[in-house]
Order: C-alpha cells, then sequence, then structure tokens
C-alpha cells in the first residue's frame, strides 16, 4: 500500500511540475527578450517552424491587397522571403514583439527597419494556457505566441501577427 501512495504522489508531482513548465518557459522567454540575449532567444525559438508561419502570414496579407498586380508573382515570394529572413532571426523576433506593428503596417521596403527600443509590457498578457498535451499558447494584445514541448523543452514554433488570419 505504502508503494501504491509513493508511485500515485510521483506522478502527483511529475503531473504538477509538466504543467507548470511552460509558464516557468514562457517567463524565461520573456527574460531573454528584456536581457537582449540573443543565446538564450535562439535557444528557446524554433527558428524554420517560424520563418514558415510568418512566411504563411505575409503572403496572406499581401495576396489581399496585391491579386491585381502581375509582377506580384515574381517578386512578391523573393520579397516575403528577405523580409522572413530578416525577422526570423534573435534580435529579430525581439524587435517584432516589441512593436508588431512593423509588419503590420509594412507598406514599402523602406519601412523596414529594426527598431528594439521599446520594451514589452508582458503584463498585458490576455491569457496563457494549453491547447494540447504537447501545446501551449500565449496572447499579448492580439499576438498569439504557440509554444511547442520538444525534447529540449518549450520552444516557439509559431508567431501569430493576425496578418492574414493564418491559423492553425
Amino acid at each position: 500500500m505504502r508503494l501504491i501512495r509513493w508511485i500515485v504522489l510521483v506522478c502527483v508531482v511529475l503531473l504538477l511540475i509538466y504543467g507548470a513548465s511552460p509558464y516557468f518557459s514562457f517567463w524565461r522567454f520573456t527574460v531573454a527578450l528584456r536581457s537582449g540575449n540573443s543565446a538564450a532567444i535562439g535557444s528557446r525559438v524554433d527558428f524554420p517552424a517560424v520563418r514558415a508561419s510568418l512566411k504563411k502570414q505575409l503572403a496572406a496579407r499581401f495576396a489581399r491587397a496585391t491579386t491585381s498586380h502581375k509582377r506580384w508573382s515574381n517578386l512578391g515570394p523573393t520579397l516575403i522571403d528577405a523580409i522572413v529572413d530578416a525577422y526570423a532571426t534573435p534580435d529579430g523576433i525581439a524587435a517584432l514583439l516589441s512593436n508588431p506593428g512593423a509588419l503590420k503596417n509594412l507598406q514599402a521596403p523602406q519601412q523596414f527597419q529594426f527598431s528594439t527600443g521599446k520594451t514589452v509590457n508582458w503584463l498585458k498578457v490576455k491569457y496563457a494556457f494549453f491547447t494540447g498535451p504537447r501545446s501551449f499558447e500565449v496572447d499579448r494584445e492580439g499576438i498569439k505566441l504557440r509554444f511547442h514541448f520538444t525534447n529540449t523543452g518549450w520552444q516557439l514554433n509559431d508567431l501569430d501577427l493576425g496578418l492574414g488570419g493564418a491559423k492553425r
């Protein structure tokens, strides 16, 4: 009987640790952003997944505005790749979270620049909760940060800026 109690206790403790782990990881992510630690940010972001997410959103955003332009089919993907490659870096993620309007209001390449001077107020988080056993979502003023549990812990794998209705 004692063995069963110990097993149940260990299971409950492990479940509590797992339930708290994405909140702790999100807190560590925000600390890395505030300190500007590129290595720490880089270890907490799945860049190929974030690149794919941003490309999908930008393609949807520009597709609505450029359906009548014939040159868009040739130039558009190249422009989107250049924009995404610039923002899918540790510094770019920090800049994007401090100024999400940089991509929402992007009109011309001349406006494309990082402005990381503004700090992110993480107290404006609307909600943070599990969306599945291995996925966790944080909503901060309409920006959805989706984390996924991997072998190395929780990593940001989707950054939904609400640009083009790209949903998973």
